[in-house]
């Protein structure tokens, strides 16, 4: 009988090690697109902290259009950029959207933080009528990434030319 109490004990280990391995891979947060923009900006920003970030070597998924938009752009000018229907939210937001075949297949929301702007915040530089939001094709989607240091603090930021 003392040969079954070690089987038993041995599946049970397996057993317990099996969960505790499904446990940490499930905590494990995928990596956000904010984050592999700021880590790309890290890699490669040059003496003044400007980088250019080409979004179709750093996505990891199949898309053709992308709308960036910043705070103050409401749903209505991300429909027309995007030539789709977006029903996301937009108060205090700021993102980006990809399309493919004209379905929504992933989008990056980023709050805005008022207090602490630290993470990744999106400019669009434009006129004050034009839209808050730039569509991009997969082959023309190339940003302006920056970082800045303030106060022991790094702000990372996007700027978005209106071609």
């Amino acid at each position: 009988m003392g040969g079954s109490k070690s089987i038993r004990e041995r599946s049970l280990k397996k057993i317990f090690l099996v969960f505790l391995m499904l446990i940490v891979a499930g905590c494990q947060k995928e990596r956000s697109l904010s984050d592999q923009i700021i880590q790309t900006i890290d890699r490669t920003s040059n003496v003044n902290g400007v980088s250019a970030i080409s979004l179709k070597e750093i996505t990891d998924f199949k898309w053709d259009k992308v709308v960036i938009f910043q705070v103050g752009s409401s749903d209505e000018e991300i429909n027309n950029a995007l030539g789709v229907k977006y029903e996301g939210p937009t108060d205090l937001m700021s993102g980006m959207v990809f399309v493919l075949d004209d379905k929504i297949v992933h989008e990056e929301l980023i709050p805005y933080q008022t207090e602490h702007p630290a993470n990744l915040q999106i400019f669009i530089e434009k006129k004050a009528k034009d839209p808050n939001c730039v569509a991009f094709t997969l082959e023309n989607a190339v940003l302006k990434g920056s970082k800045e240091e303030l106060d022991d603090v790094t702000y990372y930021s996007i700027h978005v030319k209106r071609e």
